[in-house]
C-alpha cells in the first residue's frame, strides 16, 4: 500500500468531522475535546501529507510527534469530563504534567524533534487504553441505556481497537521485534490502515449518539 493510497484512506474521518460540525452546537460541551480532536486529525492529515510532499520531508515528523501530545492531552481531557478521575482535578493535571514531561524527555532530551518520538507513541498509547478500558466497563455495567446508543462505548471501543494496533507498529519501529520480515512490518501497517478506517467510523457513529446539552432552567 503506497502512501497516496493510505492518505486517502486516512480522509475517512472527513465524515467524523462533518457531523461533528453539524451537531457542535447542540452536543453536550463535556464532548468538547473529542470535537477538537477529530478536526485535528483531519488538519494535520492534511498538512502531513502537504510536508511529506514538500522538499523538506522531515517536518512531517515535526507535525506528528506534535500532534501525539496534543492527542494525548485532548483524550486524558475528555476522560476527565467523564469524571475517570473522580473529578478530580489535581489527579487530572498530574496526568497531563507527567505526559507532557515524557513527551519532553524523549523528543528533546533522548532524541530530537526530527526523529519520530516512537517511544512515548507506545506509552501514552497505552494510558489511552487503560483509561478506555476503565471506562468501557463502567459504561457496560452502570448504563441502563441501551449500550449502542452510548457514545462512549464507541469511542472507547475505537481507542481500544486502533491504539492496540498503533503500539504494535510502534514497537516495530523501535526494533522491539528485530526478527520482523518486512512482510510482516508491510502487513501490520495494511491491518493499522484498515483499523484506522474503522475507528473513523466509529467515532462517526459515537458523534451521532452524543446527547444534547442540558438546558436549565434558574429558579426564581
Amino acid at each position: 500500500m503506497n502512501d497516496t493510497v493510505r492518505f486517502v484512506l486516512s480522509l475517512s474521518i472527513v465524515f467524523a468531522v462533518l457531523i461533528g460540525i453539524v451537531r457542535f452546537r447542540k452536543i453536550d460541551k463535556s464532548y468538547y475535546p473529542f470535537l477538537y480532536r477529530i478536526f485535528l486529525v483531519l488538519i494535520i492529515e492534511i498538512t502531513a501529507r502537504l510536508f511529506f510532499l514538500s522538499a523538506e520531508p522531515r517536518h512531517f515528523t515535526v507535525v506528528i510527534n506534535t500532534f501525539s501530545i496534543l492527542d494525548y492531552v485532548l483524550f486524558t481531557w475528555l476522560f476527565h469530563n467523564w469524571r475517570l478521575f473522580n473529578g478530580n482535578r489535581t489527579v487530572f493535571i498530574s496526568f497531563l504534567v507527567a505526559g507532557f514531561a515524557a513527551w519532553i524527555f524523549i523528543t528533546f532530551v533522548i532524541q530530537n524533534m526530527l526523529t519520530p518520538n516512537f517511544a512515548f507513541r507506545v506509552l501514552y498509547s497505552a494510558i489511552l487504553i487503560a483509561f478506555s478500558v476503565n471506562t468501557f466497563n463502567k459504561a457496560v455495567v452502570n448504563d441502563r441505556r441501551n449500550i449502542f446508543h452510548n457514545p462512549k462505548f464507541w469511542i472507547c471501543l475505537g481507542i481500544i481497537i486502533f491504539y492496540t494496533f498503533f503500539i504494535l507498529v510502534c514497537m516495530v519501529n523501535l526494533n522491539v521485534f528485530r526478527s520482523a520480515t518486512k512482510l510482516f512490518r508491510q502487513n501490520l501497517q495494511i491491518i493499522n490502515v484498515c483499523s484506522n478506517i474503522l475507528v473513523n467510523f466509529l467515532y462517526a457513529v459515537a458523534i451521532v449518539w452524543i446527547p444534547r446539552k442540558q438546558n436549565f432552567i434558574r429558579p426564581f
